[in-house]
């Protein structure tokens, strides 16, 4: 076939000389592999500083190159060594690069099974071809896709899919440890992975950008021990499994998802405890529409050999009330001494009968109130504050009277002259529990802490001075 002509000059003019030169250097050093040229594209590999080889290409005109790209994270103007080498060799070896006319040629007389054989092959050691291929296949009645043969075959791709990028991120991550600097450029790696599986779903092959993410989530974890161990790692866990949940929500089968409920549980359990927040989140995701009942007996069984037993036992809450499991999620509370958790779930979930079914039950701690109250979902319930002190108060007034000390507290810290009010209804309460429990000198030792804490409020102190802390009798 006839090539397009192009010289050195014009490989010079696009590139630095010490870029020109370090890519002579590859030229020679023959690190350009599988160089072909098709439809005006010539394209290869170029074994780099990396273990994997970076993929390049460039568009060639009669006349000259028109583009150049590069999986490097080169970005200092000009083409990088890479594209240099081969447009090298290109000019000087073009003897080296292959024609995929011939090829063609050869395929298109093969027999179909053969074809398929060839075609999922290729997928297995490339799912870059999905969007390409999928192409192809649009046109293809609905129902083919729904044959169980079909389905069988995408599930054994994406599966191989799976074990070839996690080959592959090994490779990136080396034999050894990795210092901050060789982690960051790692990192740089795998974000264009991620960026690979977005582009896959968007071209609607979800399964195999699914199989990336997972990839990616699972040997960034594994490989975890091999770093300094700080927030990088799980700070780009966080990314795959946000893009997991976001790629999740928007199957029309979310049955599909089921085969990751395992893994992703038992990353769960192996995983350090910076990575268990974002597994757990996904975990929750995507039990939110589907039959969970596999994770539900996994995590009963697993609980006892759980790091971070009171995580799994958060998940194994949201899963059985997700699931109208109510009885089940009481006696796991009970069990695992969960109340609070599990009452913030019910906030959640604002199913205000059974918050209060639950607050009647379980004995909170002081702290656990606090929780409790400090979140932002019991506001939508109407008084919930003082219905909780009312509750509290009839049960164990030792801990309301804790309570309204602190929310005296809270109020305290306004600059607003109207919550003096507030403050003198819970003093009001405060001062009755004190009086139903015969502490007079408690009281009075707590007024003396407040005018202490407080002694450049005037109008605290002037309330505190008024008869109706000072004259009221206690028993």
């Amino acid at each position: 076939m006839q090539y397009p002509n192009i010289t050195e000059e014009q490989i010079q003019e696009r590139c630095t000389k010490k870029v020109f030169a370090r890519g002579e250097d590859y030229f020679y050093e023959e690190a350009i592999e599988n160089a072909i040229f098709h439809d005006s594209t010539l394209s290869a590999t170029c074994q780099g500083s990396e273990a994997t080889p970076y993929r390049v290409s460039v568009e060639l005109t009669p006349t000259g190159i028109a583009d150049a790209a590069c999986s490097c994270p080169y970005d200092w103007g000009g083409d990088c060594k890479h594209i240099v080498a081969l447009l090298l060799t290109y000019v000087h070896e073009i003897d080296e690069i292959r024609s995929v006319e011939p090829i063609l040629t050869a395929i298109a007389e093969k027999p179909r099974a053969t074809l398929l054989d060839i075609i999922s092959e290729l997928l297995k050691r490339e799912p870059t071809l999905v969007p390409i291929l999928k192409t192809y296949t649009d046109g293809v009645e609905e129902s083919t896709f729904g044959d169980r043969s079909t389905a069988s075959a995408s599930t054994a791709v994406a599966s191989a899919t799976t074990t070839v990028y996690r080959e592959q991120i090994d490779r990136l991550f080396g034999d050894g440890f990795l210092e901050q600097h060789q982690l960051q450029k790692v990192i740089a790696q795998l974000t264009e992975l991620v960026r690979h599986a977005e582009s896959l779903a968007q071209a609607g092959a979800t399964e195999f950008a699914l199989s990336i993410l997972y990839a990616l989530i699972h040997q960034s974890i594994v490989r975890y021990e091999d770093t300094l161990q700080s927030s990088e790692l799980p700070r780009f866990v966080r990314t795959c499994t946000t893009q997991f949940g976001q790629i999740a929500d928007t199957l029309q089968e979310p049955t599909a998802l089921r085969e990751y409920h395992q893994p992703l549980l038992g990353l769960s359990f192996e995983a350090e405890v910076a990575f268990t927040p974002h597994l757990i989140d996904l975990l929750k995701q995507l039990g939110t529409t589907q039959d969970t009942t596999d994770l539900e007996m996994t995590i009963e069984q697993r609980l006892d050999e759980s790091r971070y037993r009171q995580t799994h036992v958060q998940l194994l809450l949201y899963l059985y009330l997700n699931s109208e499991q109510i009885a089940a999620a009481f006696r796991l509370a009970r069990r695992e001494e969960a109340a609070a958790a599990f009452i913030n779930l019910l906030l959640e979930r604002q199913d205000e009968d059974t918050v209060w079914e639950a607050l009647e039950e379980f004995a909170l701690t002081i702290e656990e109130y606090w929780d409790i109250l400090k979140n932002p979902l019991a506001k939508r319930i109407p008084n919930f504050t003082e219905q909780i002190l009312t509750l509290v108060e009839g049960h164990r007034p030792e801990t309301a009277i804790m309570l309204y000390q602190g929310l005296i507290e809270q109020v305290l810290t306004s600059r607003k002259r109207t919550d003096y009010k507030t403050v003198q209804h819970y003093l009001t309460e405060a001062q009755k529990l004190y009086q139903y429990l015969e502490q007079d000198s408690e009281w009075k030792a707590y007024l003396k802490v407040l005018r202490e804490r407080h002694r450049r409020k005037r109008t605290l102190l002037e309330m505190l001075e008024s008869p109706l802390f000072t004259n009221r009798s206690m028993p």
